[in-house]
C-alpha cells in the first residue's frame, strides 16, 4: 500500500497548483508554461516554446533514459503493451460460512444502520484466514464513526 498525500495541481506553477478551480482551468499562459518547464527541468528551449503556445513540443528522454528503461522493464513484466484476457488464474476460495453468522443472526430488536451491518460483514470477511488477505480496506477520515478505525 502506498499512502501519498497530493497537491492538486502539483508542478503547474502558483496559478494552478493547490487550487479547487484546477480542474475547471484548461489554459496555460506562456509564463505558466515556461515556470512548468522549469520545475521539471524539461529541456526545452524559450524559442520552440514561444513558437506556438498552444503546441508545445513533446520532449522524450531518449529509449535509454532510467525512467524509459523503467517503465519498458515494468511493461515487459506485465507481459506487454496490450491487455489481454488471460484464462489462467488460481480459484478464489470463498469465505467459510462463520464468516457470514454474526450478520445472518442479524441485530435483534434493535435496528441497525446498513454501514455498520456491512462494517461488521466486512471485519468477519477480513479474518477469514483465506479470503480476508484479499480485502484493502481504504478508509476516509470517517472510519472512527463507523468503528472502522482499526482497519
Amino acid at each position: 500500500v502506498i499512502l501519498a498525500k497530493t497537491v492538486k495541481g502539483y508542478g503547474l506553477g502558483p496559478h494552478f497548483e493547490g487550487r479547487n478551480a484546477t480542474h475547471q482551468m484548461k489554459k496555460l499562459t506562456m509564463e505558466d508554461l515556461k515556470a512548468f518547464r522549469d520545475h521539471l527541468r524539461i529541456p526545452i528551449t524559450d524559442e520552440q516554446l514561444d513558437a506556438d503556445l498552444y503546441r508545445p513540443p513533446y520532449y522524450h528522454p531518449g529509449m535509454d533514459a532510467p525512467e524509459i528503461k523503467y517503465m519498458m522493464e515494468r511493461r515487459a513484466e506485465l507481459g506487454g503493451f496490450v491487455p489481454e484476457r488471460r484464462s489462467a488464474h488460481a480459484p478464489v476460495a470463498l469465505p467459510e460460512e462463520k464468516s457470514y453468522e454474526v450478520s445472518k443472526r442479524g441485530s435483534g430488536k434493535q435496528q441497525a444502520a446498513t454501514t455498520m451491518a456491512f462494517v461488521r460483514l466486512l471485519k468477519d470477511l477480513m479474518r477469514d484466514k483465506n479470503f480476508g488477505k484479499r480485502f484493502v480496506p481504504v478508509v476516509p477520515d470517517e472510519s472512527r464513526t463507523f468503528g472502522m478505525d482499526a482497519f
